[in-house]
């Protein structure tokens, strides 16, 4: 098995093997990835593609080859477990970047990476490539609590909505609850639908700040997330990331007005 290592801030991770195929999620900077396939087109250089699993969230696409640095860690298990992988990684990561942005210096060049992006230390190497930490704020990845949860989920107010995005320059709303229960501490799946598998159902009159809401479509398929403030508001990212009223039916973006946007169909609690 051979392991990849994103080097830039933010890489697409798409459908199928070209720059013009659907993004479905994407990498950010440290992220850790197997790899599990490859593809070489006419131009080997520029369209060679990777197929990745993403070891955070075990997400699969299509990455650019160019985007990735094969990985050597030490002591990496040769396994598909890739449970066992996230384990020894997280480790390896020590630090989440707190602030809007952050600058990391690679060799000469100087990358900008969004906050939710780790870093494995404040200066590492990397396949022969030397990383420091030139602008920006961290948190240490062992002081990430659900205290944090609030605070940053405002942070990303007004990111603008972007399918399969995951950073403060375009998310999508599973991307936007996935990256913010980062600093919660709390390893969230990608896709609406898996997060809500996780944790346990809690009706809405027992419903606390921090709870993830999920919401469904006439076919009854969970097509939305969002985290719930407390006092009957709800963040979000529909068209943008926002603050929204909620009742035990679903979302109001205007409280007075009797139109839903979105149906409430179930409550998830992972702390």
């Amino acid at each position: 098995m051979r392991y990849g290592f994103c080097y830039l801030g933010v890489v697409p991770v798409r459908k199928e093997a070209n720059s013009s195929s659907e993004q479905v999620t994407q990498l950010l900077f440290s992220d850790t990835v197997s790899i599990i396939d490859e593809y070489k087109g006419g131009n080997e250089f520029t369209d060679s593609w990777f197929k990745i699993r993403n070891i955070y969230d075990d997400y699969e696409g299509w990455v650019d080859k160019r985007n990735i640095l094969l990985f050597n860690f030490e002591q990496l298990p040769d396994t598909v477990n890739e449970e066992v992988i996230y384990i020894k990684l997280s480790v390896f990561h020590k630090y989440i970047i707190s602030s809007p942005i952050a600058k990391i210096k690679m060799d000469g060049d100087i990358i900008t990476i969004p906050i939710g992006a780790v870093l494995p230390d404040k200066v590492f190497s990397v396949s022969n490539r030397n990383f420091s930490l030139v602008e920006g704020s961290v948190i240490p990845m062992d002081k990430c609590n659900p205290l944090l949860l609030k605070a940053v989920s405002l942070l990303y107010l007004n990111t603008p909505y972007q399918w399969g995005g995951k950073s403060i320059f375009g998310m999508d709303c599973s991307g936007f609850t996935q990256i913010v229960f980062r600093f919660a501490g709390i390893k969230l799946k990608r896709d609406a639908s898996q997060q809500a598998t996780q944790g346990s159902n809690v009706s809405f009159e027992q419903i606390k700040s921090g709870d993830l809401c999920f919401f469904d479509n006439q076919q009854g398929n969970i097509i939305h997330v969002g985290i719930y403030l407390g006092e009957n508001q709800i963040i979000h990212c529909s068209g943008k990331v926002r603050i929204d009223y909620i009742d035990n039916n679903g979302i109001k973006p205007e409280k007075e007005n009797n139109l839903y946007s979105h149906h409430l169909c179930r409550i998830r609690r992972l702390f």
